[in-house]
């Protein structure tokens, strides 16, 4: 890609918005996708972005989330946004942050955000997602290490345009950063790697007080108030309720263990498909025991819901 001074700052920064697997932007509308009203970061997330080296000028882009962004802003970055905002609602989204900088003369681009959940065991599971979210990008190659910060991802991506990025996504306490650096030739390695520590080492030991973590006995997030249905939907959707529940115990009677070809991750909220794993709060396995409503599917120990 031609980094030209004289191209426009959306031209310019175009591989930036590859390290979010940026893709056209869908609508979630549908969602109910607000943050965790209970929380509220402190220190502020806009204060605890560490400076990029020197030489990078700011920029201020509406194709990637930039300054205070929503789960709907950071979800329109994946291909599958109304999956990817349901699983960052689940795992207590509170508030977000990022900043993009760009050297012209180097031909590099750096993007940084934070996001705040609502505990150590939301942020980290939402770590966990992301990762495989990039593990499936056609353009990556192969993951990259670092040293002194844990948990974190790293990966290094090739795109068909030549230009090379690496990034490295961490925890810490209850926050999620990542730090992407992109170029026109593989010279950022040592870059991202720097600014990962930097990051690391400049960030609070957490933005939520630990004792207000849901894991700890917090209040949790927030829950969406209920619908206003009519009395007569009410009372529908009781039945229909106390008829999944019938069906639920009648195959209750028949349990069998988990067939050795479903496997899930050790929290049982993923599992894999052959080829990537998959959210059970999204999906079902397709060859998972149904109950006889269809309400309801067996993982081998509990029955759950089906999305």
């Amino acid at each position: 890609m031609d980094w030209e001074e004289d191209s426009s700052p959306a031209d310019s920064i175009a591989p930036v918005k590859r390290i979010l697997c940026a893709v056209p932007i869908f609508a979630i509308a549908l969602l109910p996708l607000t943050a965790s009203a209970d929380y509220k970061p402190s220190p502020t997330l806009d204060s605890i972005l560490v400076a990029p080296p020197d030489d990078y000028i700011e920029q201020s882009l509406t194709q990637l989330p930039h300054g205070h962004f929503t789960i709907q802003d950071y979800a329109a970055t994946y291909s599958r946004p109304g999956e990817v905002g349901i699983v960052m609602k689940q795992d207590g989204f509170v508030d977000a942050f990022g900043t993009l900088w760009v050297n012209q003369p180097a031909q590099q681009g750096i993007y940084q955000f934070a996001i705040a959940f609502s505990g150590a065991k939301g942020a980290r599971s939402f770590l966990s997602y992301i990762d495989s979210w990039g593990k499936q990008d056609p353009a990556y190659r192969h993951a990259d290490s670092i040293t002194g910060i844990d948990p974190y991802y790293g990966e290094h991506d090739v795109y068909p345009s030549g230009d090379v990025s690496d990034t490295f996504v961490f925890v810490k306490g209850n926050d999620l950063f990542a730090v992407g650096f992109v170029s026109t030739r593989d010279d950022v390695l040592d870059l991202a790697i720097n600014q990962a520590k930097k990051q690391y080492e400049f960030a609070p030991d957490s933005t939520i007080p630990p004792a207000q973590w849901p894991e700890n006995g917090g209040t949790g997030a927030t829950p969406e108030p209920a619908p206003a249905y009519g009395g007569v939907i009410v009372f529908a959707l009781v039945l229909a309720f106390i008829a999944g529940l019938i069906g639920l115990a009648v195959n209750i009677v028949s349990r069998s263990k988990r067939p050795p070809s479903m496997r899930f991750t050790s929290d049982g909220r993923y599992w894999w498909d052959g080829r990537f794993w998959k959210d059970a709060y999204i999906e079902a396995p397709p060859t998972a025991r149904r109950s006889a409503d269809g309400r309801f599917w067996w993982d081998g120990e509990n029955w759950r819901p089906v999305p």
